[in-house]
């Protein structure tokens, strides 16, 4: 799979799902993201068809069944295709707000240093 082929749109919405961390249908993804409910129902498609969303489960919303979807790679696994520094970026600011060990926050924060001193 070519990742640096998404479009914005697909890349904006994947990273969504990647931070939600959890399905959504596609109403809960317009809700929660402001998105408009076709945009996302189309972008959604897309990103199912490419393979890197997958449908999670099947649910009633309202009167009518809908599809939960959710991200069927890692951001990991997109890291190691050869992503851009601006994409890395943003995969990576999504993981640290993920981690809540205080220590664990503390040593990304020790190697950021090392980093900053190094690049000096």
């Amino acid at each position: 799979m070519d990742y640096l082929s998404f479009s914005k749109k697909e890349w904006e919405v994947l990273v969504c799902f990647w931070a939600v961390d959890e399905p959504l249908c596609c109403t809960e993804f317009s809700e929660r993201f402001g998105l408009n409910r076709n945009t996302s129902l189309s972008v959604i498609r897309k990103l199912v068809n490419k393979g890197v969303l997958e449908i999670a489960s099947i649910k009633m919303s309202g009167s009518v069944l809908a599809r939960r979807f959710q991200p069927a790679v890692s951001e990991l696994e997109i890291l190691q295709t050869g992503l851009t520094d601006d994409q890395i970026f943003e995969l990576v600011k999504i993981a640290i707000r993920k981690i809540e060990d205080p220590e664990q926050l503390t040593q990304l924060l020790n190697v950021i240093g090392e980093l900053k001193t190094k690049a000096s």
